[in-house]
């Protein structure tokens, strides 16, 4: 059956609307994060697999631009993609900025400096991996619905996602002085920012633009529940590893 357009607006924005009690925010992770300071070892493993996450980042974002399907949302894209790279400095690239905050925090919990060699020489657990080859499976996907999906799920997690990571680490600000622990932070308080700007009835107006029948809308919804299911997937190994640890 075909869907008018302000139906299949509709349906997306149901999709939407469920992503705040979906297990990629509602979790135990991040509950567990956000309670309280955590030993040195539990930190140990969030840090890792979060940077093993990160790594390909840039790759996803990027790809986010190729997957555009008019001007406006291709411009919105090509602006995050400049702000992963450090908006022209290479200095402050995410991926950089996210191992000084992580490695600093690191080595003030053990007490003794913590390199970036430690933390990049980690090997992923099984879990982190599944989510990153998942992840880059829905947006290198051959159906632009499927990847559409899943962009949207990104998108939706954005701004979430990071403040719930952040709320966690200010528990650790009594091991830095003001101005120390807001310089530690920048990795954060660039992303929150950021996906601030993300307009989501823009991103679901986006996303329902590919949807023309109930066919289409099935295989946006496959994009967009798998990762989500992928992101739920990715915190409760991490979860259990800093449990085990």
């Amino acid at each position: 059956m075909r869907l008018q357009p302000a139906a299949a607006v509709e349906e997306v924005q149901s999709l939407a609307d469920g992503v705040a009690d979906h297990p990629a925010l509602d979790n135990a992770f991040f509950r567990h994060w956000m309670s309280g300071p955590l030993p040195y070892p539990q930190v140990e493993v969030f840090a890792r697999e979060f940077h093993a996450r990160t790594v390909d980042a840039m790759l996803m974002a990027a790809l986010a631009v190729l997957h555009a399907d008019d001007l406006d949302d291709r411009v919105e894209r090509v602006k995050h993609l400049y702000t992963e790279y450090g908006s022209g400095d290479a200095a402050k690239a995410h991926l950089l900025l996210q191992e000084h905050m992580l490695t600093d925090l690191l080595g003030r919990l053990r007490g003794a400096p913590y390199t970036r060699e430690e933390l990049r020489a980690a090997d992923p657990l099984p879990g982190t991996r599944a989510f990153t080859q998942g992840r880059r499976a829905l947006f290198t996907d051959d159906d632009r619905r499927v990847v559409q999906g899943a962009l949207l799920a990104q998108e939706l997690l954005a701004h979430p996602s990071p403040v719930r990571l952040y709320e966690g680490l200010r528990h650790y600000r009594d091991l830095y002085d003001v101005d120390g622990f807001h310089r530690m932070s920048e990795y954060f308080y660039v992303h929150i920012c950021e996906a601030a700007k993300i307009d989501p009835v823009r991103a679901v107006r986006s996303a329902a633009a590919v949807c023309r029948d109930g066919a289409d809308l099935a295989r946006l919804r496959e994009g967009f529940d798998g990762l989500l299911d992928l992101t739920a997937g990715y915190w409760d190994t991490v979860y259990r590893a800093m449990l085990a640890a």
